[in-house]
């Protein structure tokens, strides 16, 4: 970059930064007043306050494309009211070359963006979860990818793969008697139906101790040594109450609603979890349109951050007369949810008419980048 180059990049990634932060104290915020609402015996201001912490890397990356098209109308819009902009261009410097010189600072910044919601907002999603979970559910314990797991005082039972609310796989059921493990019961899936969950699939081990009537060893036989042996039979279906989760001295069982609420959404899973668990989808042939849809979206960013820069300019050099912070401001908001409710309605038409995920992620961006190209072309 030259020194021109270099200060359009500083007021852009200024004001963008500034917009950001801003929306993130008002997010924050909002977020924290709602865990304040939750608050228990067990779940905790201060658990309150690291679970909204830990939210924010989430809405930087979600709310980063707003933050840039409105930090960007800001910063050019000051430059353009102080006659900065068309210094420029009478010193020879064309719209087109402008916008390049932006676009080098934005994609730098989503470059950052897009690394921090790939490695960071996962995780820190995945942990805030767990901390609300355990806090709000005693002994419900989400585990990593692997599954995971929960309690009650007769049994220990871990779930390998939640499919949907109401259907999980590789269930393993664990129940236990004076600290020791009597039995182990292993389905291989469970459908909520009809307010039971239904294994099927289902192997069940009892275990029991040879030589466990002799008390002692000295009139223990030789040869009698106490040793296990596992018993295994294989059930077809069992209706079972697969578990009841201690909350606020209450009982109550699992149910869909629970998992629903403490599952990770797929808009924050990273583009390597979605990938993998696709392919898991479709190799068990269930649905995956939902994830192939969010998979292409976070593919879609970069043309996003270029639609959000391109539709800018427009603004920025249609306009011949001086126009307030304010205004600005306001017009970036407006298209922000614009595109946002525009994106929503072409990724949900995609999954309900079966049509290609790819088309309902990247067609928003393109028609964007369509209308910035042709309104630049008038302006010129």
């Amino acid at each position: 970059m030259n020194r021109i180059e270099r200060y359009l990049g500083q007021v852009v990634f200024t004001h963008t930064l500034l917009v950001l932060l801003v929306l993130l104290v008002i997010l924050g915020f909002s977020e924290f007043m709602i865990q304040v609402g939750k608050l228990t015996e067990e779940y905790t201001l201060a658990k309150g306050a690291l679970y909204t912490l830990l939210k924010l890397p989430v809405y930087a990356y979600e709310i980063f494309p707003v933050a840039l098209l409105i930090g960007t109308l800001m910063g050019l819009g000051a430059l353009a009211n102080q006659s900065e902009l068309t210094v420029l261009r009478v010193t020879g410097w064309s719209i087109g070359r402008i916008l390049w010189a932006v676009l080098k600072t934005a994609m730098l910044m989503w470059l950052v963006m897009a690394l921090l919601g790939e490695f960071v907002a996962p995780a820190s999603e995945a942990y805030s979860k767990k901390v609300r979970g355990e806090a709000l559910q005693k002994g419900f314990s989400i585990g990593s990818g692997s599954g995971f797991w929960l309690k009650d005082p007769e049994r220990y039972i871990h779930v390998g793969q939640v499919i949907s609310p109401v259907e999980l796989r590789n269930v393993s059921i664990y129940r236990q008697q004076d600290g020791e493990i009597q039995q182990f019961l292993q389905a291989r899936k469970a459908l909520y139906e009809q307010g039971q969950w239904v294994l099927s699939g289902i192997r069940q081990q009892s275990i029991a101790f040879i030589g466990a009537e002799y008390e002692s060893s000295e009139n223990r036989p030789e040869g009698n040594e106490q040793s296990l042996k596992p018993q295994e039979t294989k059930l077809p279906l069992l209706d079972w109450q697969l578990t009841k989760i201690q909350r606020q001295n209450a009982d109550f069982p699992l149910e869909p609603q629970v998992l629903e609420s403490l599952s990770i959404e797929t808009r924050y899973m990273s583009l390597t979890d979605l990938y993998g668990y696709i392919g898991f989808l479709k190799q068990n042939e269930l649905d995956a349109e939902e994830y192939q849809l969010a998979f292409w979206r976070k593919l879609a960013m970069p043309l996003v951050v270029m639609g959000m820069i391109a539709i800018v300019f427009p603004l920025i050099f249609g306009s011949q007369r001086q126009v307030s912070m304010g205004q600005r401001v306001f017009v970036g908001i407006l298209i922000g949810m614009g595109f946002h409710l525009l994106n929503q309605m072409f990724g949900n038409l995609s999954v309900v008419y079966q049509l290609p995920a790819a088309l309902g992620a990247f067609l928003p961006a393109v028609l964007m980048l369509l209308i910035a190209t042709l309104w630049l072309k008038r302006v010129r």
